[in-house]
């Protein structure tokens, strides 16, 4: 019984993991901007994105994009 419910678990993180990824559209509603900012910013090496394929679509993972708000929000204070 204990090994089933390990399983389960895994299978719950990995799902949780799919589901942190975002598009770009996801993106701009999250961040409250507009997607030719966010393109900016992707070609600028300023906000955390990746492709997952060469040539393919952008994408976030929302933990990234919360931590990288939380860090400007920081800087912004200062």
């Amino acid at each position: 019984m204990g090994s089933g419910a390990n399983v389960a678990h895994t299978i719950d993180q990995e799902e949780q993991g799919i589901s942190d990824i975002i598009s770009v559209a996801a993106a701009c509603k999250f961040l409250g901007i507009h997607r030719n900012t966010l393109y900016k910013l992707i070609q600028a090496n300023e906000i955390p994105a990746f492709r997952m394929m060469r040539g393919g679509r952008w994408k976030f993972r929302r933990s990234e994009l919360e931590q990288w708000l939380e860090d400007k929000q920081s800087r912004a204070r200062l």
